[in-house]
């Protein structure tokens, strides 16, 4: 229980309050640290994300390694991974609002982790091939998509509003120290088993993470239902999450510079590692120990994004943060002889530091201004516009690294990315000072 809800009228019979609060002072004030249900999400959600973080660098590796990708063929491998959120974002949103958003969370990852040994298994038959990383990338894409859709979902009545910014920044600090610490031991068990390995390591996470998502014992709110009488469609409730979406003057110009960053940086993305190493000969172990650094940024930028906005305030907070971490995709093709390691890790240090803080501020504010009947769909049509991008721009960096060559691609992409955040600087997103108190 939080001790700032403890009332004397709720104390033992006969028994001083004074007592009683220096009895029970050793445990957590925080609302967050004393929710147990809430704790069981964030273990779920960081035995995942450490898990997905080794197959962030385990999966291209594999598909360069073993099968020898071109550029064209990374840049398919990206898009048929994020391809699921154009295709089934706005579905995924409407069944993530109509259902239990648990049972959905524990299903997704049942299904991946299967999927997910497929891949391993197949390289032990000696049957792999390309097109097989492709249908298992977007199959599990998939169900991706529809986790993802029903957690942003699901947080926020678990833990109310007015925790909702504390929750994203213990949830992100999941996202770093996976950043940190997957990219690293992934690197570390290819150079010294294999890239199969750390894919079965995945799937495990995945099985650990229902097991947490199982024991969670808050019962969800009731699914709101239509009137009786009234009428509602897929179509119709898709587009009901897109109208508030796009409909609302704080979230239209954060959706639009998204859109624009999604295209220039997932080009990026699909060349990186081909680029890094076979054109800077940068070894699997040192190229996760680069991730790393990404990571370790992450961890101080969710610790200090509430701070940071309270200070400055929650649109110079998102706008300035944003224009630099895009800055530094510049950084990348700059990078060369002695110091092409160093940059590379500065470049994904500062940029973890600086998209922490202003992702945080954003995501918040996306989840504080929707009514509670409409997270999943909000969220599924942000996944829609924002993230259905991302095969636009893995299949735009694979044809300009097929054309022009990886430093060249490399390069025109990041000065895309640089100027995606121009959207917010003349938004009414600068009159926002602060984050709104509930939906409105």
């Amino acid at each position: 229980m939080d001790m700032s809800l403890l009332r004397e009228d709720t104390l033992p019979e006969n028994e001083d309050p004074e007592v009683t609060t220096s009895r029970l002072r050793w445990l957590p004030k925080s609302g967050l640290w004393g929710n147990p249900d809430f704790l069981r999400v964030w273990g779920a959600q960081s035995t995942s994300l450490f898990g997905t973080a080794l197959t962030l660098l385990a999966f291209p590796l594999l598909a360069i390694t073993q099968l020898n990708a071109s550029a064209f063929e990374m840049g398919l491998l990206v898009a048929a991974e994020t391809s699921p959120f154009f295709f089934c974002s706005l579905f995924a949103g409407v069944w993530v609002d109509r259902h239990a958003r648990r049972s959905i969370l524990i299903l997704t990852d049942l299904l991946r982790a299967g999927l997910l040994l497929s891949i391993p298994l197949a390289v032990w038959l000696g049957m792999l091939r390309i097109e097989q990383m492709y249908v298992i990338a977007f199959i599990i894409g998939v169900f991706g998509v529809f986790f993802e859709i029903a957690h942003y979902a699901y947080v926020p009545s678990l833990v109310g509003r007015e925790n909702v910014v504390e929750a994203n920044s213990k949830l992100q600090i999941s996202h770093s120290a996976a950043e940190a610490g997957g990219p690293g031991v992934a690197g570390l068990l290819i150079q010294l088993v294999s890239a199969p390995f750390a894919l079965v390591l995945d799937a495990g996470s995945y099985l650990v993470s229902a097991l947490f998502l199982r024991r969670i014992e808050a019962a969800e709110p009731p699914i709101e239902r239509p009137a009786a009488g009234a009428t509602s469609s897929v179509l119709q409730d898709a587009r009901d999450g897109l109208r508030m979406l796009l409909g609302h003057p704080l979230l239209r110009p954060i959706v639009l510079a998204s859109i624009c960053g999604s295209i220039f940086i997932n080009a990026i993305t699909a060349l990186y590692i081909l680029y890094a190493t076979r054109d800077l000969n940068i070894s699997p172990f040192v190229l996760g120990l680069i991730f790393t650094a990404g990571g370790l940024g992450a961890i101080p930028g969710a610790l200090i994004s509430a701070p940071v906005a309270r200070r400055f305030g929650v649109r110079p907070t998102i706008i300035c943060a944003w224009i630099v971490t895009q800055a530094t995709w510049l950084l990348i093709p700059l990078a060369a002889g002695w110091l092409t390691v160093p940059i590379l890790a500065f470049r994904a240090l500062l940029s973890g530091v600086l998209g922490t803080i202003y992702n945080i501020q954003q995501w918040s504010l996306r989840q504080l201004v929707t009514p509670d009947a409409m997270q999943g769909r909000v969220t599924a049509s942000h996944r829609f516009l924002v993230y259905g991008a991302f095969p636009i721009g893995a299949l735009l960096g694979g044809w300009l690294g097929t054309t022009l060559g990886l430093r060249q691609a490399i390069t025109i992409c990041a000065f895309g990315a640089l100027v995606s955040p121009l959207w917010l600087v003349f938004s009414p997103l600068r009159q926002l000072r602060e984050q709104p108190a509930d939906a409105r």
